[in-house]
């Protein structure tokens, strides 16, 4: 194999690895996302109940979210802003479709990478 061709393949295998830890990535927000709009769907049917939200590691705080109560959303450089939890949901979901719209990119990029490694190796 010529020089050329060993630096074509590591530049492939890096460019592959780099893809695969962004895939990994994403994966791990989806799932937090995922598990983010359940605890919100299930504040949202506790309203007017008390429950327990965890504040910090080992630390609960009794509260009671009432009808027409909002929630504190951080939208970057320390602004929050109120919103329902239907609107905060609705981000949720959005975050959501972008990181799967993404996610569809790189295993596409992923897949052209292997295909020009078997290229390669043949």
């Amino acid at each position: 194999m010529d020089s050329e061709k060993i630096e074509l393949l590591n530049s492939l295998n890096a460019r592959y690895e780099m893809f695969t830890e962004q895939f990994k990535l994403i994966e791990q927000q989806i799932s937090e996302l995922v598990l983010f709009d359940e605890e919100l769907k299930v504040i949202e049917s506790k309203k007017g109940e008390k429950m327990l939200v965890q504040i910090g590691k080992s630390v609960f705080a009794p509260i009671k979210i009432e009808e027409d109560e909002k929630l504190l959303v951080d939208v970057g450089a320390g602004y929050l802003i109120n919103k329902r939890i239907n609107e905060v949901k609705l981000v949720v979901s959005e975050q959501k479709n972008r990181l799967e719209s993404f996610k569809i990119q790189i295993s596409s990029e992923l897949g052209n990478i292997t295909e020009e490694l078997q290229k390669l190796v043949v």
